[in-house]
């Protein structure tokens, strides 16, 4: 069954993958589920955001931290100057950027402009294997994606701690392929992986969604699902323990050309 559903607001989304989730377990199923927005910000910065080390001080940081009403309103903008301010330090510019023009002057610490330069590098692994993946520093803008990924860790977050025992959030808890036993999975795709043009009387952001769920689902019944969550030969040692400890990947990215 393939549905496209355009859901109002984020609440309304995660009560959908909430209850999708506990329809899988009922039914003794196992479930895939892929988030657009990235699972972590390049190495390094966990510790200089929280105080510690890997993926789940963020995760914890960001759901504490970030406000996220049932109408879409947030405080993203404000917490990103927060961090650039307090964490950063106020001897160098801080890693986020980008708001409103209209918003001049209303963030301390948060420029309409991009930084001259990052504590920890612009990117992650993910994004420098992945061509026109964009920097989640940027939060404004065209094709921007940094809000979404704040919003978005910290709604899963929720999620993890509503069925902790029995979903598994990918690579990080997996180590790739290596562990998965749990019978929900939550990772983090990327839907401009796979090339497509919008069908007439569809948005583009529809087609995306619909081709990248097919063709999940064939790669699932064919076996090829395996290779793409499987760690990449693109990553040494090195990269992939970052990968694993704080960073994330993308579901493919490696795997598919």
């Amino acid at each position: 069954m393939q549905w496209v559903r355009n859901i109002a607001t984020r609440f309304e989304a995660m009560k959908l993958v909430a209850q999708t989730c506990r329809n899988a377990l009922s039914g003794g199923k196992r479930l895939f589920a892929g988030f657009d927005f990235a699972f972590g910000y390049p190495v390094g910065n966990a510790k200089m955001m929280t105080g510690e080390s890997g993926w789940q001080a963020v995760w914890h940081m960001l759901v504490t931290r970030v406000d996220d009403t049932a109408q879409n309103i947030n405080n993203t903008y404000q917490l990103a100057a927060a961090l650039n301010r307090d964490t950063y330090g106020s001897s160098s510019e801080g890693p986020f950027w980008g708001h409103p023009h209209q918003h001049v002057g209303r963030y301390a610490g948060l420029t309409p402009t991009k930084p001259a330069s990052f504590p920890n590098g612009e990117y992650r692994y993910a994004e420098r294997a992945v061509p026109g993946a964009k920097s989640l520093w940027q939060l404004a803008y065209n094709g921007t994606v940094g809000r979404q990924a704040m919003l978005g860790m910290g709604h899963l977050e929720k999620l993890r701690g509503e069925f902790f025992d029995d979903l598994a959030i990918w690579p990080f808890e997996t180590q790739f392929a290596e562990d998965l036993s749990k019978p929900l999975c939550i990772a983090e795709v990327y839907p401009s992986l796979f090339k497509v043009k919008a069908e007439p009387g569809e948005v583009l952001d529809a087609t995306q969604v619909r081709t990248l769920a097919s063709r999940f689902a064939v790669a699932d019944q064919t076996g090829e699902l395996q290779t793409w969550i499987s760690r990449p030969d693109c990553l040494n040692d090195k990269a992939t323990a970052d990968v694993l400890t704080e960073e994330g990947w993308i579901v493919g990215a490696g795997h598919i050309n």
